[in-house]
């Protein structure tokens, strides 16, 4: 299941929610829920043991964490858009960049730890829709 991810754009808080929620669950202010594009983020589950939360940015804004084997859906502008992620002062992230229009609207990227010999680095990376359950929680 994807939970839908916003940023409102009156306070700055981001939440995940319901379909048919439209308005912000802290300042109750109307969201803007319709969107030009989505980017649908899936985190594959740790063997390695890390179950905390990796913090999700895009264009640099921070958008919440994403925790083991969940999948986002964060509406975003058309646009070229990067993705990062990261955990306390771990910042090494092999990015991804998406650059969404009208003949292609959505991104489907994963996130996953690739261990290192020093340090861990965060990867975000295409992946196939059709491994994801894109159905909205």
């Amino acid at each position: 299941m994807a939970r839908l991810r916003i940023k409102c754009a009156a306070c700055g808080e981001v939440n995940n929610i319901k379909p048919g929620e439209t308005l912000c669950p802290e300042c109750k202010k109307p969201l803007n829920i319709s969107p030009d594009a989505c980017i649908y983020l899936y985190r594959q589950g740790s063997p390695y043991g890390i179950a905390g939360g990796f913090g999700i940015y895009i264009d640099g804004e921070p958008f919440g964490h994403i925790g083991n084997k969940e999948t986002l859906c964060i509406p975003v502008p058309y646009g070229k858009h990067n993705i990062h992620c990261a955990v306390g002062m771990s910042r090494n992230c092999k990015d991804l960049q998406v650059d969404l229009n009208p003949n292609c609207r959505h991104a489907f990227a994963k996130v996953y730890i690739k261990p290192g010999f020093w340090t861990n680095d965060f990867v975000v990376e295409p992946i196939d829709p059709a491994k994801l359950d894109l159905k909205l929680d």
